[in-house]
């Protein structure tokens, strides 16, 4: 499977490329109005540089209110300027503003790996970056000196107020679930599901299109005997749960619920017969961990949640040629749930280009039209800047504007939604660059577009 595919299949939630649609029509008063409000009420930002203070942010002291999540968003995960930006927006959060988690769009499992470096420095950073199930996501030079950052101002902390790393994704279950094995032979539990019953057989590597694929050569039978087989195992957890108690701690039981949970989602999600059916389950599986993780594990806390646009995203969007309908990303479920307290950040971006001899390939970032919300706000003249969208009801044309199902960049397609419906903040960066990716991640990179991604994923498994 090639890098561009690849990329599009976990930033799109479903996998594949979409076809763009016709563009929106409207009075150009409308088109206009919004440009001009957004000039006018643009926050510009001194610099992309993590290390800056926060000018610029200052005023997201009072818009984000009495808000415990905060979502951030980015329109291709391999923007080098979004993620810097992101990355001084994580700073001011956790600096200014008591945050104290950060939610990665990565498999759950994995991620307790930089969980345990940020509260303890266990383990080389750079390794556990490429060990990551999202390392075509994650392992960049730019994610790495965010995790540095966050392991040093954590360093002279006390316990309870430590930054904590967590991951919400189901497509990479498989740790899990050998920890939840290992964890029920270590109280003798009678417990007759070995990998093979539970698919782990069917999920080498950690690259999840690849076991999507096997997935579907699969009997519904089956199919049957697998979600059967998890169900099972989520019971028998529940069932030791003294003795999984007194041989660690309550907390460590929870931890061992949840891994078999995702690990019985992430079987849905395989086993699922379509794209739509697999992005729901995806969606649900993720907002789902995000509270647990929440409620659970860092009660009374105020995290970030750093995802794709489409996933962090309080209303549906539509991608017209690879699926039917809509799909209802996290974002609602999360808002569902938290009210106010949740705030989604969508990122945006002009133009650019990324090189031909560094994957994904050469990439030219023309121009769009003022249509496209994107080109709608490379129009204000600033490099980069934030936007509060909810004081757009102040002005009734641009409000109409930006109440209509329009074109939004994501990945190497657009999306359809509504944006006043979808985010309640945008920031924009005017012209993008690939971020960097680490010399191993790049060697993956390349690998996805020579082998098969069977030969990819055996070197995951190493």
């Amino acid at each position: 499977m090639r890098l561009n595919i690849a990329l599009a299949a976990c930033a799109l939630c479903v996998g594949g490329c979409a076809q763009q649609s016709t563009k929106a029509e409207e009075r150009p008063s409308e088109t206009k109005a919004f440009i001009q409000w957004a000039s006018d009420h643009a926050v510009a930002l001194d610099s992309l540089d993590p290390t800056s203070s926060g000018t610029g942010l200052e005023p997201l002291r009072e818009s984000l209110g009495s808000a415990r999540l905060v979502g951030l968003g980015e329109s291709r995960h391999d923007t080098r300027e979004q993620l810097l930006l992101k990355g001084r927006l994580v700073r001011y959060l956790i600096e200014d503003l008591a945050f104290r988690a950060l939610i990665l769009e990565e498999s759950l499992p994995h991620a307790e790996s930089l969980d345990r470096y940020v509260l303890s420095g266990e383990g080389e950073l750079r390794d556990l970056m490429n060990n990551l199930a999202g390392w075509y996501l994650l392992d960049t030079e730019e994610m790495l000196e965010i995790i540095k950052w966050i392991r040093q101002f954590n360093q002279d902390l006390e316990p309870g107020q430590k930054v904590r790393i967590f991951g919400v994704d189901i497509t990479a279950p498989t740790p899990g679930i050998r920890a939840v094995i290992a964890s029920l032979k270590s109280t003798e539990a009678d417990i007759l599901l070995d990998e093979p019953l539970l698919g782990l057989d069917l999920q080498r590597g950690d690259f999840w299109p690849g076991t999507w694929e096997r997935y579907g050569a699969l009997s519904d039978e089956r199919r049957r005997e697998l979600a059967a087989n998890y169900e099972a195992l989520i019971e028998l957890v529940k069932e030791e749960k003294e003795q999984l108690i007194e041989s660690s701690s309550e907390k460590e039981y929870e931890r061992i619920l949840m891994l078999a949970k995702v690990g019985k989602i992430g079987n849905e999600f395989f086993s699922s017969a379509n794209r739509e059916a697999s992005g729901a389950i995806r969606e649900h599986g993720m907002a789902q961990m995000t509270l647990q993780i929440l409620g659970k594990e860092i009660p009374g806390e105020k995290a970030i949640l750093w995802a794709h646009n489409l996933h962090i995203a309080k209303g549906s969007f539509r991608m017209p040629g690879l699926m039917e309908g809509a799909l209802k990303p996290m974002g609602i479920e999360l808002s569902a749930e938290l009210g106010d307290a949740y705030i989604a950040i969508g990122g945006a971006f002009g133009t650019g280009s990324y090189p031909p001899d560094f994957p994904p390939g050469e990439r030219v970032f023309e121009p769009v039209s003022t249509d496209i919300m994107d080109g709608a706000l490379a129009a204000v003249e600033e490099p980069f800047f934030l936007l509060d969208l909810r004081e757009i009801e102040q002005n009734a044309a641009a409000a109409r504007w930006l109440r209509q199902e329009r074109q939004w960049k994501a990945q190497d397609t657009n999306a359809l939604l509504v944006p006043s419906e979808s985010f309640d903040f945008v920031y924009f960066v005017k012209e993008i660059s690939r971020s960097q990716p680490s010399p191993h991640a790049l060697q993956r990179f390349q690998a996805l577009g020579q082998n098969s991604s069977d030969e990819v994923e055996g070197d995951q498994d190493d």
